[in-house]
């Protein structure tokens, strides 16, 4: 089977820093070198923090009052932890994109409904988007990652310049950013109102 590991490090990255309007600090945790590789292909940002370790928590309560216009969460570990989305949004600027790993909408739909109303009782846009996580000759398996945000929408505020004219992307673009915001009919109708678009 195929990793497709940077399609993951890709969609992370790239989706919020493509629909923030001017992403000048980035916090990165659990994201390594994949998501720094990532980030290197801008020129617009001054700041960069990772965090990463089993003390996350813990970190965030002592970068005191940073405000970061992007963080970038390369884990499930935390989606569904109120503890976590309050000690992140501390951090936060008012108008801050968040990417995070969540739980699968078709696989784990209880547990990916809990994770979105989580999030979405912090923020008023919280959407969930696909991305394609291995391949072998006969499957293709796919994942989800969450955005949320207080301001910015994902398909509606997307820079398609910064989208399209930065080098170096494998799979991204912009019609793959908007595109994988789509869900099924079925998936919409389970998900009303914890969705929020």
């Amino acid at each position: 089977m195929e990793n497709l590991d940077f399609i993951k490090s890709e969609m992370l990255t790239h989706v919020p820093f493509n629909t923030h309007k001017d992403p000048k600090s980035i916090l990165v945790i659990n994201g390594g070198k994949r998501i720094q590789r990532e980030l290197e292909k801008y020129d617009t940002h001054r700041e960069i923090i990772h965090i990463d370790g089993f003390d996350t928590i813990d970190q965030l309560q002592t970068l005191g009052a940073k405000k970061f216009d992007i963080a970038i969460v390369s884990t499930p570990e935390f989606t569904n932890s109120r503890e976590f989305w309050i000690e992140l949004t501390k951090l936060l600027d008012q108008d801050a994109v968040v990417s995070i790993e969540m739980s699968n909408l078709f696989v784990k739909p209880e547990q990916a409904k809990e994770e979105l109303k989580l999030a979405g009782a912090i923020y008023p846009i919280v959407m969930p988007y696909r991305y394609e996580k291995a391949a072998n000759e006969h499957i293709i398996t796919s994942e989800y990652l969450m955005l949320a945000s207080r301001k910015y929408h994902p398909t509606a505020d997307i820079n398609l310049q910064r989208a399209d004219l930065t080098d170096g992307f494998a799979y991204y673009n912009s019609e793959v950013a908007v595109a994988n915001f789509a869900v099924p009919s079925l998936i919409y109708r389970d998900y009303m109102g914890i969705i929020k678009r």
